[in-house]
């Protein structure tokens, strides 16, 4: 039982040994810079209907663009500017004026690199949405 654990020891200080370098070289790297992101494409890319679903409830939101800032609302309603997140590229929040709620929308690509995904957080609840395509 002694001989095993000396065993496991050593082969666990070797692995360290072996670990510690390469840790400092993958911390020594920096980091690869991400270009900035172009908001007007980004903004032109992500106008138009959106439905989202819930609950099987299906809530269409519209986003358009003013003045080069991304506005959006249900449609029918009054709509409000949402704000990039910083950090995160394709990431929006909100607070909507009337009702107080915090709601961040998170943009995704697909493999061909298209913009037609999307998910809506509020309150802890996710709500999943999908570019209408008209």
């Amino acid at each position: 039982m002694r001989n095993r654990t000396l065993t496991l020891m050593t082969a666990l200080m070797v692995l360290a040994c072996l670990a510690a370098p390469l840790a400092a070289q993958t911390a020594a790297k920096p980091a690869a810079k991400a270009k900035p992101v172009d908001m007007k494409k980004l903004i032109a890319e992500i106008v138009g209907d959106w439905d989202f679903t819930f609950q099987g409830q299906t809530m269409t939101i519209q986003f358009t663009e003013q003045a080069g800032k991304l506005m959006a609302a249900p449609v029918g309603e009054t709509p409000e500017e949402i704000k990039p997140v910083a950090g995160k590229p394709l990431c929006f929040d909100i607070t909507v004026a009337a009702s107080g709620q915090y709601y961040e929308i998170q943009f995704a690509r697909d493999d061909k690199g298209v913009l037609n995904k999307c998910v809506m957080t509020v309150a802890g609840m996710a709500a999943e949405g999908t570019k209408v395509i008209k």
